[in-house]
């Protein structure tokens, strides 16, 4: 699910590979959508991957801590380390950084 307003131009394979996962994700822990609040649109740090169509922002704010837990546990492992996961206050940013 992708939230009104929100700009999927120039987003990378490997970000909706990562979408696909989370999906599932999602649905295994907490049966709600998964759904991009912001993906290349948005206002996001200077050197944000957001820019250049590799991070996505999930909302969380429908997701009790418990099951969020799992989920960005789930994330972790399932993506891998060529991507970041990190856990914001009402979302989670997910980016392709391979290191």
């Amino acid at each position: 699910m992708i939230k009104s307003g929100v700009d999927l131009r120039g987003i990378k394979p490997q970000i909706a590979v990562a979408y696909t996962i989370l999906c599932t994700i999602f649905q295994r822990h907490v049966s709600a959508p998964c759904v991009i609040t912001s993906a290349s649109d948005g206002t996001h740090g200077p050197n944000s991957l957001h820019y250049q169509g590799l991070a996505l922002d999930i909302r969380t704010r429908h997701v009790i801590p418990a099951m969020l837990l799992l989920i960005v546990r789930d994330a972790k492992n399932e993506l891998g380390d060529q991507f970041d996961v990190v856990q914001e206050d009402d979302h989670l940013h997910v980016e392709f950084d391979p290191k």
